[in-house]
């Protein structure tokens, strides 16, 4: 009898440690958050690398408790298509131009991070990236069910034209520059004198060769990605429009991530745009030496010159202060653009 009641208990003591075995398991899977982040941009693209740096930052500092899985190149749609998903919490997180989020959800305040000629270079850009944007960028979400998780550059536009170098206001007159479906850019070239080509990007390079543009405008890294230094003969440093990549993540999913594992995940995010703003310097550089070794002239704006393309777009800053308030956001982020080339 003795024998069978201390059998009896061994079961029912292996069988509690079972039970809370498998509570634990399932306490651990439930506290896995995972997180799903597509894009549109390919392999090797310096937008492509960082958010796979973000993914691995986060599940080495989480301790596996949050996993991101990324779906790059299209993948889920196109850019408004994700963009669209993430809103709707069908998608976790997307990236796109703050442009791009501002036409797709009737958010046009988001334009003002795009202003022509308002960062020459990398370094102003980042700098407003950086103390910025997250002080105002979250006011601006407000009702879209978006949350700013960090922001990256993708670089500062500049012409490559085929058939004469841009050094003045008057070389642009009449030419036809191929630019993005997108209003912002079509009013800027229109405000300096070409006529637009607009196009997606993809069909760039046979617009440029065939000679239905005269010139392309992109950063220097996204030249080099289409090979259009091939089919150019002139770059002009005019640094007219800087892209800034806001990385969004749905709202709801965001408040339903515990508070600890919030805090991880934007620790991560702000070492995460620190390295893409250090890392999207480096990669300009050796952009520009293939621009370079392609044969392709190089020329420098004067800072009169670059003044009076910025007074020919002073339309499109008159939207951005009288119509939508933003007159002293614009001389915050002046003034660091004057700071930084000081």
């Amino acid at each position: 009898m003795r024998q069978k009641l201390a059998l009896f208990l061994v079961m029912v003591m292996c069988a509690a440690l079972t039970s809370g075995c498998i509570e634990k398991k399932a306490a651990s899977a439930e506290e896995v958050i995972v997180l799903e982040f597509g894009h549109f941009q390919n392999p090797g693209h310096a937008l492509y690398i960082a958010p796979e740096e973000f993914k691995e930052l986060v599940e080495e500092q989480s301790g596996g408790r949050v996993i991101i899985n990324i779906y790059p190149a299209s993948q889920l749609g196109s850019a408004r298509e994700m963009m669209e998903q993430v809103s709707m919490g069908a998608l976790d997180i997307t990236m796109a131009d703050a442009s791009d989020w501002g036409s797709t959800f009737d958010i046009p305040e988001l334009g003002v991070f795009n202003l022509p000629f308002l960062s020459k270079d990398l370094d102003s850009q980042s700098e407003i990236i950086r103390t910025i944007l997250p002080d105002v960028v979250p006011e601006m979400l407000e009702g879209s069910r978006l949350h700013l998780l960090m922001t990256y550059s993708n670089g500062i536009r500049q012409p490559l034209t085929k058939t004469k170098p841009i050094t003045s206001l008057e070389d642009i007159k009449g030419m036809k520059m191929r630019t993005p479906e997108t209003k912002l850019y079509v009013d800027l070239w229109n405000a300096l004198g070409a006529s637009t080509v607009t196009s997606a990007w993809s069909e760039a390079y046979t617009l440029l060769q065939q000679g239905i543009a005269d010139a392309v405008e992109a950063d220097d890294v996204g030249l080099v990605s289409q090979n259009l230094q091939e089919v150019g003969k002139y770059m002009s440093n005019t640094g007219h429009l800087g892209q800034a990549y806001m990385v969004l993540i749905n709202e709801e999913k965001w408040n339903s991530i515990p508070a600890d594992l919030q805090e991880i995940i934007m620790e991560c995010a702000t070492k995460n745009q620190e390295k893409q703003l250090s890392d999207r310097k480096q990669l300009g550089e050796e952009a520009l030496v293939v621009i370079e070794d392609a044969g392709v002239e190089i020329n420098d704006i004067t800072d009169e010159e670059r003044q009076r393309m910025r007074e020919a777009c002073q339309s499109i800053y008159d939207e951005y202060e009288e119509k939508y308030g933003l007159g002293e956001l614009i001389k915050r982020m002046e003034a660091v653009n004057v700071a930084k080339t000081q």
